[in-house]
């Protein structure tokens, strides 16, 4: 929901003319690839999921859903949501959505148990979004779309720690 919430706020922000299509399609293409992104990284972590109270109650870990279906869903999510960005939006947003798809799936969770060079990837993963949006309405990335990124990515941080304190326990297994 956050996502497609600061996506929209990129495509309210950039100086273009508003077209309510574009708008309603990046709200499915951008909402498509976070669910995919979403999923597949739960796929990634239930060995890991599994051991913290925060995410031992997710469908995967609990057995509700099969690795396999949830594999499958976030493909699908992922690659359906980039082809909507770029056949009904434009080939940035789409760029923009497919790296992120990247960023998120195969650098920074791999990178979770490795390097607290992670928090750093997916602050640029959690930066993108507003990204997306402003794109999807001017069609370029504009110095002010690089400032809404900054903000989202120095955010990400505090966001980031505050939560990794609370949860220290489970983040030390």
């Amino acid at each position: 929901m956050l996502v497609v919430l600061t996506a929209l706020g990129g495509y309210t922000m950039a100086p273009a003319p508003f077209h309510l299509d574009t708008l309603l399609w990046t709200v499915v293409g951008t909402g498509l690839c976070s669910a995919g992104a979403n999923t597949i990284n739960q796929w990634i972590e239930i060995p890991f999921d599994s051991q913290m109270a925060r995410t031992m109650n997710r469908v995967l870990v609990r057995g509700i859903v099969s690795p396999l279906h949830a594999l499958i869903f976030g493909l699908t999510s992922g690659a359906v949501g980039t082809v909507v960005l770029a056949t009904l939006v434009n080939p940035l947003t789409a760029a923009l959505g497919a790296a992120n798809i990247f960023l998120y799936t195969s650098v920074y969770t791999p990178l979770k148990r490795l390097s607290i060079i992670n928090t750093w990837v997916g602050s640029v993963v959690g930066s993108i979004p507003p990204l997306m949006g402003w794109a999807a309405c001017s069609g370029t990335l504009h110095p002010g779309s690089l400032v809404l990124a900054g903000l989202l990515y120095s955010w990400q941080f505090p966001h980031f720690n505050a939560l990794s304190w609370r949860l220290r326990g489970d983040y030390s297994r």
